[in-house]
């Protein structure tokens, strides 16, 4: 975050794509500007891995903007963040909600108490810092769920078909990259002079987790020599879905650590409510594709990742080379909000359609409904 001669400015670099300045000076409410700035730009730093796109911390910007246009028209002018009481909270719901939907409205109340939670320690007042950490105190009851609509057989066979193609090339790339690190090291001069200047880069690459610069190369079409990228997430974290079944945050927080014990392999996973939960895959083995069943691709994934993990010294199972990290190394977890704008690029690339014509849209809950609808259809053997 910097200072203009008016008001904060905080800066954001995304994933892909240039910087973005969103600027406080033009807000109203300017006693409000510093502590919301600073909530901004502690939700928008690198080292949470949460906001990766432009889109979605224009959403926040976008938050904070109407939250203060509608405090700016309270009778009572506000000289601190201190001064947001819970009654504040509630007129907002119901003022906003009577152009929006209770789902958007809900969103939008999600959002803002992230922030919140995120103002610098003691800009809060209590009655509000107890009431943003339920934001469903705020909401209320949300408007009974309809069944999620599942994809057809052949919608569904089509995502799992490319993200198997896909797969099984990202396996052949990092594999034929391990054979040739494996052979440098063992034997360099059997090998021709380009593979011995790839495997130099490999070498680097596995001992620091650095990113050496290539003339007339990008950096993350040289990372990806190595370890996975963003660019590989979306068709590995659709079968991590369909083959495991599990629920979308449950998927992407899948820890590293695990055991196997009698032909299974086992490992806790977090539940919203019920805390942690045991999670048992049957190990089909040698022999089996491992894009076929749940425990073999989280074997494998668990590999690909390895080199990730060790870098980014984080315990969950979804590390990649993201260019963006707190330790500085460009790996990071992979985080749940960046799946949907990257599964989006990634169907959009392949062209995958639905049953319409129109281009598929891939929706996370959706996805899993029809793993689910399609695992209870099968005969059991």
């Amino acid at each position: 975050m910097s200072e203009n001669t008016t008001g904060p400015v905080v800066r954001f670099t995304p994933m892909t794509g240039r910087e973005r300045a969103y600027d406080f000076a033009p807000l109203p409410c300017p006693p409000l500007h510093a502590p919301l700035a600073a909530a901004l730009t502690a939700r928008l730093a690198p080292d949470t891995g949460s906001i990766l796109t432009l889109a979605a911390a224009d959403t926040y910007f976008g938050t904070i903007r109407r939250f203060l246009a509608f405090l700016s028209m309270q009778d009572q002018p506000l000289a601190s963040l201190d001064d947001v009481r819970p009654g504040h909270l509630y007129t907002y719901r119901d003022v906003e909600g009577a152009t929006r939907s209770a789902a958007g409205i809900g969103r939008e109340l999600a959002q803002l108490c992230r922030l919140l939670q995120d103002a610098p320690y003691g800009s809060l007042h209590s009655s509000v810092w107890d009431l943003i950490k339920a934001p469903r105190k705020i909401t209320g009851p949300q408007p009974p769920r309809t069944a999620v609509q599942v994809y057809s057989h052949r919608e569904y066979t089509a995502l799992l078909q490319t993200a198997r193609t896909d797969a099984a090339e990202i396996i052949a790339r990092l594999t034929a990259s391990e054979e040739l690190l494996a052979a440098f090291r063992a034997a360099a001069d059997t090998l021709s002079e380009e593979d011995q200047a790839t495997a130099r880069l490999l070498d680097v690459m596995d001992r620091t987790g650095h990113i050496p610069h290539v003339e007339g190369r990008r950096k993350q079409d040289t990372a990806r020599l190595l370890f996975l990228t963003l660019a590989d997430a979306a068709p590995l974290f659709v079968l991590a879905l369909a083959l495991g079944r599990l629920r979308v945050t449950e998927t992407a927080d899948l820890p590293s650590q695990h055991m196997v014990n009698h032909g299974d392999v086992v490992f806790r996973i977090n539940q919203r409510k019920e805390g942690t939960a045991p999670c048992r895959w049957e190990i089909r083995g040698e022999g089996h594709d491992p894009l076929e069943s749940a425990s073999d691709f989280y074997l494998l994934l668990h590999r690909l990742t390895e080199r990730s993990r060790r870098f980014s010294g984080t315990p969950q199972l979804w590390n990649l080379w993201t260019g963006r990290s707190a330790n500085l190394s460009g790996h990071a977890p992979f985080s749940r909000h960046a799946a949907s704008p990257l599964l989006a690029t990634w169907a959009h690339r392949h062209h995958l359609t639905a049953d319409d014509g129109r281009p598929l849209t891939i929706q996370m809950p959706r996805l899993r409904a029809t793993a689910k609808a399609q695992a209870q259809a099968q005969p059991r053997t």
